[in-house]
């Protein structure tokens, strides 16, 4: 009788095109979210809500100032190991 053998292919790893693509993409995906925080922080000001001005608009630029510096932070990082 023969033994009919099976052979295991292991999968290549990433390619470094790929995670810098992934990086470029996350980047572009903070930067997104920063206009969608930017424009919500303009409709509620103008909705008048029971939310302060002040604390609405801290709130707001800190997040903008947050996902602007991780996005370009992604952006840049893995564009100049290309």
């Amino acid at each position: 009788m023969v033994k009919k053998t099976t052979s295991v292919k292991a999968k290549p790893a990433a390619k470094e095109e790929d995670s810098h693509s992934l990086a470029w993409e996350a980047g572009k995906f903070c930067l997104d979210l920063a206009k969608l925080v930017f424009a919500g922080v303009i409709l509620v000001g103008l909705m008048r809500q029971d939310i302060g001005y002040v604390t609405l608009t801290i709130v707001g630029v800190v997040f903008i100032l947050i996902f602007i510096g991780l996005g370009f932070y992604l952006m840049a990082s893995k564009s100049n190991k290309r």
